[in-house]
């Protein structure tokens, strides 16, 4: 299968921006985080953004900054884990990027985002532990769309993306490069 991208997806606090940045790194290509990418477009917190503009401006900027990044090549796309993916989100998705769910138990997410109290713009801190289970049971309606899934509850980063690496070579995929200046990149 050809691609241009890897994209992590999954619930908040899962790992995809650590995770995402250490594949990046192995690569040796870009990473892009769509959530700090719409905070510098809208020159705002996410946090921040959605409670200014609403749900609805929110989605439409997200979905605005998802088709940006996903034309790129040779780009880890951690896609912001507010919200679990619709079939538009997927579309956009899938059509250039080999998508990896990054799962991980309630606990490790409860423990994740509650080092960052306020960051996070849905999430209802006084009542953690039943956000965090209704928003698990959204996200494994998610799973079965996605090309490959991790569980990073037990996993160091590094030993998640040695896993997620030797998936790809497992699903043979294949990565279009990105033309520099007349050349072709491997």
């Amino acid at each position: 299968m050809m691609k241009r991208n890897i994209v992590l997806v999954g619930m908040m606090g899962s790992g995809k921006s650590h995770i995402g940045r250490k594949i990046a790194v192995h690569l040796g290509w870009q990473f892009v985080d769509t959530d700090r990418r719409m905070e510098r477009q809208t020159g705002q917190s996410i946090a921040d953004f959605y409670e200014t503009a609403g749900e609805k401006a929110f989605r439409e900027r997200e979905i605005n900054v998802l088709q940006q990044v996903s034309r790129y090549h040779e780009a880890v796309i951690s896609f912001g884990g507010n919200f679990p993916m619709n079939i538009d989100t997927y579309r956009i998705l899938h059509r250039h990027g080999y998508i990896v769910a990054l799962r991980s138990a309630a606990f490790r997410v409860e423990e994740r985002v509650s080092r960052h109290i306020g960051k996070r713009p849905t999430v209802d801190y006084d009542h953690l532990h039943e956000f965090v289970q209704h928003m698990d049971e959204q996200w494994k309606h998610v799973y079965p769309y996605c090309d490959y899934v991790v569980d990073t509850t037990n996993h160091s980063a590094e030993e998640i993306v040695e896993i997620i690496i030797g998936q790809l070579g497992r699903d043979k995929v294949q990565f279009a490069s990105r033309e520099r200046k007349g050349t072709e990149q491997k």
